[in-house]
């Protein structure tokens, strides 16, 4: 057999493979007997049809069986004669497939390898430390928060005005703030939440509805109406039609009931606390976890960033379109949840797609950069990192370790977990050696 290979892309090698007839002998001879007993031709006995006969009635199906044979046999052999084998990743394609059992078998397979890079500097990191204090300005913002989860909500009385948290029902309808004001709905027909509504009930709070038709709303009456509230659209968070512009709208309120919050007393048996001091001391000592938590991450970003600034390198593309596909369908699922619109996902199709493969290949490229340091510093997953990763993923699903276990064999990723696990033993090394 000999065999010749040459970058044809990168992270793709060309890998030429030919074997003579002597060599494909035995493949071949493999193949006939298969026919030989096998074959059905009218006039003859299974298995005692002549040679020759077989050979002329299943002249391409011994041929198309042969190669398949052939590549199967010689394809393994090439790998490791040409020094691919430590370093393929996928078998891209396979062209220039020739057969005949007088001349031989010849084929070129496209085969994607392993990135060559220099790893990055990745010991002494000059690394910026966050603020992981809380205050007790934040500890009262959150414990407030928590009290509203508490409140009840009692219908206004004559005179009343609309105030922070209470829930309003409303009329409202919006036009372009140009020369003819153009009704929202002639611009952009599919949101009609955007357009018009009568009878719509939101709650004063921030994120619960259009940011400047909130702040309207606030010392309204029932019965009373307005006119000209200024709405400007973002640029990046809009439909289309709408982004950077702006929009006048007409307010109605119809009713609106009162947020009545509960008192300390209440609040404190509401939460099951033993007093507030206690409440306070529950939501200090999760923030400051939390705090402590979002510190790590934000190390860890920079970490990432500082190593794949220094490294730009190639990575196969086989890796990067799984992670494309990953990323896409995380989209459409958060898509479904937000009700992100189809119209929306179209128009930004190309930003979308180029944004997925710049991620992919940003990710892929950080697993072989963690997976080298990983390597230079001798770091392994041991059994028990398996098995504590499967508790934590059991704990978080509802499912056993061995489900989760048992899961992973059937699907063939556990290798690919214990090189994820070596990859984030690697980042963790990086942070414990940063300035």
């Amino acid at each position: 057999m000999k065999f010749e290979k040459k970058e044809s892309s990168p992270c793709v090698i060309a890998l030429s493979v030919k074997a003579d007839a002597e060599e494909i002998k035995g493949e071949y001879q493999k193949v006939l007997n298969v026919f030989l007993r096998q074959g059905v031709i009218p006039g003859f006995r299974k298995g005692k049809v002549p040679l020759p006969v077989i050979k002329q009635k299943f002249q391409q199906e011994i041929a198309q069986e042969s190669q398949q044979a052939c590549f199967r046999a010689f394809y393994p052999q090439a790998l490791k004669v040409s020094g691919l084998e430590e370093v393929a990743v996928n078998l891209q394609n396979v062209t220039d497939v020739l057969f005949t059992p007088e001349t031989g078998f010849s084929f070129t397979a496209h085969v994607e390898v392993k990135p060559t890079f220099s790893l990055p500097k990745y010991k002494k990191l000059a690394l910026k430390k966050g603020d992981v204090s809380v205050s007790e300005e934040q500890v009262t913002d959150r414990v407030e928060s928590f009290r509203r989860a508490f409140a009840k909500f009692e219908d206004a009385k004559d005179g009343d005005v609309i105030g922070d948290g209470d829930f309003v029902q409303f009329d409202y309808s919006g036009t372009l703030a140009d020369k003819a004001k153009t009704p929202l709905a002639d611009v952009v027909p599919d949101q009609k939440a955007i357009c018009s509504a009568t009878s719509f009930w939101t709650q004063i709070e921030e994120g619960r509805f259009l940011p400047e038709i909130l702040d309207a709303l606030k010392g309204m009456k029932a019965g009373e109406s307005k006119d000209g509230v200024e709405v400007k659209f973002p640029k990046d968070a809009a439909p289309e039609p709408l982004k950077g512009k702006k929009a006048l709208y007409s307010l109605a309120v119809k009713s609106f009931r009162h947020r009545i919050l509960p008192d300390d007393e209440t609040f404190v048996k509401d939460a099951k606390a033993e007093n507030m001091d206690a409440l306070r001391k529950q939501f200090r000592e999760q923030m400051e976890k939390d705090a402590v938590a979002a510190e790590l991450e934000a190390r860890k970003n920079q970490a990432i960033e500082l190593l794949l600034k220094k490294s730009d390198f190639d990575v196969p593309p086989s890796l990067v379109q799984r992670q494309v596909q990953s990323y896409l369908q995380d989209l459409a699922q958060r898509a479904q949840y937000s009700g992100m619109s189809a119209d929306y996902i179209e128009q930004n199709r190309d930003k979308i797609l180029a944004d997925a493969e710049t991620n992919a290949t940003r990710q892929v490229r950080l697993s072989y950069i963690l997976l080298g340091i990983a390597k230079a510093e001798n770091l392994e997953a041991t059994d028990a990192d398996v098995t504590a990763g499967l508790e934590k993923m059991a704990a978080a699903n509802g499912k056993t370790v061995e489900d989760i276990r048992k899961q992973m064999e059937e699907n063939d990723q556990t290798d690919l977990y214990k090189e994820q696990l070596r990859a984030e033993k690697a980042l963790d090394f990086v942070l414990a050696e940063a300035k």
